[in-house]
């Protein structure tokens, strides 16, 4: 059986997870996609970031959509109601924005169903003040599913395109939390009253504003790692990652990968210049959130992985691409 305390195993175990397998078939659209450039009033919209970013006179329009994982509506419709919100806020706050309002999309079996789901996306708007202003509905639909499509506002962008070599990367999360006991979700925002939720989620804003930060992305379904990977891929440069700087919680003390892997309620990956890491540090330790330095852009297109004396390649770019969008495509 695989060690996961090895580091080449580790390795082995994020690469078949499944979650990065799913990243991974946002490939099968690239050579559809990448010819055609969009444009929104004559100006490009780059693809592969949190949300598209459509430039205006005073900054961005920022629109983004997220599909729940179905077996989470299944099992717990109330929940994925809540968590399209959740995720979907979190796009636009990680690229530097205020979420304005969004639209969804219901599949369900009956109007029961339909309206358990519906409770969880009203609830998540309330929580993160974020209005709802439309959608779709099918009620009598032979599976179950729910998404939503967000907008925002941006003054300047946190972008995943932007992150450069020499930067320092940071894991942003909060480790006051909980594993969900069935899925790798780390619900680590809980615990906060909703005013409290949406000021540390204004940091990221107030660190794009600042330009303090060259590049994040918020931390998805695909894990630290994984999402870390996509940011690295669209700049165009690799990283060397140390795995022993990486924070965890008590809960995740023997459980590394599950923590690797897990999508948290609150976590972003940021490439910031050495300058500036002691100050978007301070920033975040403020409000009781945990911000390390877990390694540093570099050069090229490998991405490394370092474990107490071990070394090894996670990724080579240039060999094989993650989700296939990059600056250089």
């Amino acid at each position: 059986m695989p060690d996961p305390t090895r580091l080449e195993d580790l390795i082995s175990a994020l690469r078949a997870a499944p979650a990065w397998q799913r990243k991974q078939e946002i490939g099968v659209l690239r050579d559809d996609l990448i010819p055609h450039q969009p444009l929104v009033e004559g100006r490009p919209v780059q693809l592969g970031d949190d949300t598209a970013a459509i430039e205006t006179a005073d900054g961005y329009l920022l629109l983004a959509a997220e599909v729940i994982y179905p077996p989470l509506v299944q099992s717990e419709p109330y929940l994925a109601g809540r968590s399209a919100i959740l995720t979907n806020v979190n796009d636009i706050y990680a690229m530097g924005g205020y979420p304005l309002a969004l639209v969804n999309v219901i599949l369900a079996e009956n109007t029961e169903a339909a309206t358990t789901i519906m409770r969880g996306l009203r609830d998540g708007c309330a929580r993160y003040e974020v209005a709802m202003v439309g959608g779709h509905l099918t009620a009598n639909s032979q599976f179950a599913s729910v998404a939503a499509c967000i907008l925002g506002r941006a003054k300047k962008l946190l972008s995943s395109f932007n992150a450069r070599p020499g930067d320092a990367l940071l894991h942003v999360t909060n480790l006051r939390g909980q594993f969900h006991p069935r899925f790798q979700f780390w619900d680590c925002s809980a615990h906060l009253a909703g005013p409290e939720l949406r000021r540390d989620l204004a940091l990221l804003p107030t660190l794009a504003e600042a330009g303090w930060c060259d590049a994040g992305r918020d931390i998805s379904m695909a894990g630290l790692l994984g999402s870390l990977l996509m940011m690295l891929e669209l700049s165009g440069v690799g990283a060397a990652v140390d795995l022993d700087c990486i924070p965890r919680p008590m809960e995740a003390e023997d459980r590394f990968l599950d923590w690797l892997l897990a999508f948290p309620s609150y976590g972003f990956v940021l490439a910031v210049r050495p300058e500036h890491v002691a100050t978007v540090q301070q920033t975040f330790a403020n409000h009781d959130i945990t911000c390390a330095v877990i390694g540093q852009v570099t050069p090229g297109s490998q991405v490394i992985l370092r474990q107490k004396q071990a070394e090894a390649v996670l990724w080579d770019f240039s060999e094989e691409p993650f989700i296939g969008f990059s600056q250089k495509n």
